[in-house]
């Protein structure tokens, strides 16, 4: 796997708490409570494992083939 830069890290955590702190959601929690808190806990999930392990957690993104 291919580790971040520095700057991109930063950059991307910088962006994931604007988006927490940001009244546009994606799903909003005013409409459907629980699937709004579900979503900014994903972006919270994200930047802790980018700032932890130095990637992206690829699993939310991507499914992981088997190989035979």
């Amino acid at each position: 796997m291919a580790t971040i830069k520095t700057s991109h890290k930063l950059l991307l955590a910088f962006l994931g708490l604007v988006y927490l702190i940001s009244p546009v959601d994606l799903i909003p929690e005013f409409l459907v409570p629980v699937l709004g808190w579900v979503d900014d806990g994903v972006v919270v999930y994200a930047i802790y494992h980018l700032i932890r392990y130095n990637r992206l957690p690829w699993n939310l993104f991507f499914k992981k083939r088997n190989k035979p």
